[in-house]
């Protein structure tokens, strides 16, 4: 039997990370993947999302160029070829990729792998052939998938998936989901033309954001002529022949219809767990239906490993990287644990909405004596030179030591601005620290350290 020092099974961004960290470490890895390398993220995920938006945002510059002085008359859209040069981005990354892997000396391995004990797995390759592998170590990273949902009566349904390989705009399109796959496809398909709706089972949209945020950023939707329906559920579709189908939503007991071409399950997503093998050899799961693991991404074995979609846990593909990295040096066997205590968020939306830490009802639920600082964009110069001066930036502080406990924004590039927020959480700085630092004028990031300033005790 061949023998392997660390074994992943999927090639996303936990996979990939991982095996890159396990070369770099000077161990021999092994990477199976039956996808296209880059998992969800690059293949079928945020790259293409922020591809199909950088064309939204040139649709919006052609529409709005006369009030710079240079008319473009007419925004003449090609979904068809926006779909060609997501494709080609797409490829190009993934390329990278696979560069990455063969400069760290990474094997790679089209196929599928299977548990067959704490130590072992059957690898199948794409032509068939099956071989089984010892190795002192096992990562899992296979992430997850879309979850089947099945609506009533609807023959019209469609995710996230299918949604970006639309090559005709559709005329109009229900959102089930307003989280932050709903929302930056409702932005996307908004700005290209569809009659979005938006509907979302809790009692707002994007409930994980702070909830002054979330009350600006649902402005800013309507502006756009998105209808929002929360506490919403589809109580009946009705195929009446033609492109669009009667739906019927049940708001908060009130019944309302919209007619849309299609119905986009957005949020829905399970472990990508199938075929493993999991049950078999005791691989625990948690009640998220992932694999269940500990600090340092060990499962109830310690020879196998989890990271990334595949726990359903904190599904974001910059903590992918980050958990990939840690369940490579632990099996290497360093001792490493994984930090959540300030992870970053963003959406790909117009405009964006990013932040990190707990907001501010979480820290008055929790008791702390907080200030809070806020500057919107249109006090800032580069905002209005982009005429973008919509939304704000806020800092949640503890009073007594001056502790930053959340920083929010709506606003321009607020997914970049959201990294000077995030170090300054991670080196424990105060918001006299921030104040001090001097931010390039003009620029986005002085909103940052306005904010600050005005939160300060002096």
């Amino acid at each position: 039997m061949e023998e392997r020092d660390v074994v992943i099974i999927g090639g996303g961004p936990a996979g990939y990370r991982a095996a890159i960290r396990v070369s770099q470490l000077g161990g021999k890895a092994t990477l199976i993947d039956n996808d296209s390398l880059g998992g969800t993220c690059i293949n079928r995920g945020c790259i293409p999302v922020r591809s199909l938006l950088r064309s939204a945002e040139i649709v919006d510059l052609v529409r709005t160029g006369k009030d710079y002085g240079v008319d473009f008359k007419e925004a003449q859209i090609d979904m068809a070829k926006i779909i060609s040069r997501k494709n080609i981005i797409v490829r190009t990354l993934v390329s990278g990729v696979k560069q990455a892997l063969s400069g760290n000396g990474v094997e790679v391995i089209e196929g599928t792998g299977k548990l067959l004990s704490p130590s072992q797995i059957e690898i199948q390759s794409r032509d068939g052939n099956k071989k089984e592998v010892k190795a002192r170590r096992i990562i899992i990273t296979t992430g997850s998938r879309p979850k089947k949902v099945s609506i009533p009566g609807a023959s019209i349904v469609i995710t996230p998936v299918e949604a970006l390989e639309l090559k005709v705009i559709p005329s109009s399109m229900l959102i089930i989901g307003g989280r932050f796959v709903g929302t930056s496809l409702a932005t996307i398909f908004s700005r290209l033309g569809s009659n979005v709706c938006i509907v979302e089972a809790s009692p707002r949209i994007l409930p994980e954001v702070d909830k002054e945020i979330v009350s600006l950023f649902e402005k800013e939707l309507e502006n756009s002529k998105i209808q929002v329906h929360t506490e919403t559920r589809v109580r009946n579709v009705e195929e009446k022949g033609g492109e669009e189908r009667e739906i019927v939503l049940d708001v908060k007991g009130k019944e309302i219809k919209f007619f849309a071409q299609y119905i986009l399950v957005a949020e829905e997503r399970e472990a990508g767990i199938e075929g493993l093998c999991l049950n078999e050899v005791g691989v625990k799961l948690n009640e998220r239906g992932g694999i269940a693991v500990n600090s340092k991404m060990e499962t109830n074995f310690p020879t196998i490993l989890a990271a990334g979609d595949v726990t359903m846990q904190q599904m974001l593909t910059h903590v992918a990287y980050a958990e990939g990295i840690i369940a490579a040096e632990n099996a290497m066997g360093r001792d490493s644990r994984i930090n959540y205590t300030a992870i970053p968020y963003g959406t790909n939306t117009i405009p964006e909405v990013a932040g990190v830490g707990i907001t501010e009802e979480e820290a008055a639920s929790k008791d702390y004596d907080i200030r809070v600082g806020r500057v919107p964009f249109a006090s800032n110069g580069l905002a209005t030179i982009l005429g973008q001066r919509t939304g704000l930036i806020k800092i949640i502080t503890e009073a007594r030591y001056g502790q930053i406990l959340g920083v929010h924004m709506m606003g321009p590039r607020a997914n970049d601005l959201i990294a000077e927020a995030t170090l300054a959480m991670k080196l424990e700085t105060t918001p006299e620290d921030v104040a001090t630092v001097l931010h390039i004028h003009p620029t986005l990031s002085e909103v940052f350290g306005e904010a600050a300033r005005s939160v300060c005790k002096v």
